[in-house]
């Protein structure tokens, strides 16, 4: 791949991407009764919150619930909104969960109502966009994502929503498609990370292996809870988080978090020497820019000088896989010209076909010959899945 079929990508993935909006026919049926049982499952939360606070809240209202919260109920905020005001989002409420479950069992109500509305807002959102014939038609849009991802509605519904989107046809399947941590091996290609070459050439574990490198410990004895740590630092890096992030993540101090980056960076040199390139030209060109050239300018003369820098660099990890992403689509819509197999859908590092039940094993190979390949140096593997509805799969770790 090269900056000519980036241009030509480009050009031709619009036209593409207007063919999968024809959508997907939906389980009207289905999707009415999830919407009833939701609603029923909402009424019964609320009386649950009653009895246990001996009065009714409205749960929807964000300020009631903090007033609850930190004022009422004197518990500290953990978090706070960009306009200032205390936090009451479903990780904040899970964290406070944990440390009072026995004194306000309440908030394990809280969570689920939260969670509940999320899927009842989802099923509307469907109920809503439904035409006369019970189809869906996903809009695409290339212009909402800073990184160039291709963005659709479809890929924030839940998955007990998303399995109302059925096949057009009862002998069809859909088919996942998607590469196996693509943006770990985006990074480790641009990095040249040895640690992370030998991992993916002796196809470890990534997390535990980065771990083992960290801590100096054979990677057999990476327990389970160290590997989760491993893959939050990982991930952390490409979202731009920092020592505030990690150390929320973990739920561990500012100080350790700050050890665990350290560590990471010391155990992979090649890394930092990347992070550290990357921010050296963004400082002089004031542009951040993918491996096949796309370029997004960085507002680098305003307060918010160290938040641009860090979009600066998951703008080269993620947009270099939305690139990827686009070249793809174009060259596996040539791929199934004339085969019972089409494009259906597709978000971030998957693609998802619907073929007959029958055909789906053709499809899946010619699917993971065009879908796999090796970018400078590192291999990207393709992950499977077969479906009946569309209640995907959330990736690989």
């Amino acid at each position: 791949m090269n900056q000519d079929q980036l241009i030509d990508g480009e050009q031709r993935v619009a036209s593409i991407l207007k063919k999968m909006e024809q959508g997907f026919q939906v389980d009207v049926h289905t999707l009415m009764n999830l919407e009833k049982t939701y609603e029923s499952m909402l009424l019964r939360l609320n009386k649950e919150m009653q009895g246990e606070l001996g009065k009714a809240i409205r749960v929807n209202s964000n300020r009631e619930l903090a007033n609850l919260l930190f004022n009422n109920l004197g518990l500290l905020p953990l978090r706070w909104t960009p306009t200032g005001n205390p936090s009451v989002s479903i990780d904040v409420l899970e964290r406070l969960l944990d440390s009072y479950h026995n004194v306000y069992p309440f908030l394990k109500s809280v969570i689920e109502f939260k969670n509940l509305q999320s899927l009842i807002k989802s099923g509307k959102t469907i109920s809503k966009k439904l035409d006369l014939q019970g189809r869906i038609h996903p809009e695409f849009n290339q212009l909402t994502c800073p990184t160039g991802r291709i963005y659709s509605y479809i890929q924030n519904l839940p998955k007990e929503v998303r399995k109302v989107l059925i096949p057009d046809k009862e002998e069809n399947v859909f088919i996942e498609l998607d590469w196996s941590q693509q943006e770990l091996r985006i990074l480790c290609a641009l990095s040249q990370e040895l640690v992370f070459l030998d991992c993916f050439a002796k196809e470890e574990d990534l997390h535990r292996r980065v771990i083992s490198e960290m801590f100096h410990k054979p990677i057999s004895e990476v327990t389970d809870e160290e590997r989760k740590t491993g893959k939050t630092i990982n991930y952390a890096l490409i979202y731009g988080q920092e020592g505030p992030g990690l150390a929320w993540k973990l739920n561990i101090s500012l100080k350790k978090a700050q050890e665990l980056i350290d560590h990471y960076f010391s155990s992979l040199p090649m890394i930092q020497r990347l992070k550290d390139k990357s921010r050296e030209k963004f400082l002089r060109t004031g542009y951040a820019e993918t491996a096949f050239g796309r370029t997004t300018q960085l507002n680098l003369t305003g307060p918010n000088k160290e938040k641009e820098l860090r979009r600066g660099f998951n703008h080269i990890i993620q947009g270099t896989a939305a690139d990827i992403l686009r070249m793809t689509v174009v060259r596996l819509s040539e791929a199934l010209k004339g085969k019972q197999a089409k494009l259906k859908f597709c978000a971030h590092d998957s693609i998802y076909l619907e073929t007959k039940k029958e055909d789906s094993e053709e499809a899946s190979k010619l699917a993971r010959s065009v879908m796999e390949i090796d970018f400078m140096g590192v291999h990207f593997p393709v992950a499977i899945k077969s479906y009946h509805d569309f209640s995907m799969g959330e990736g690989n770790a």
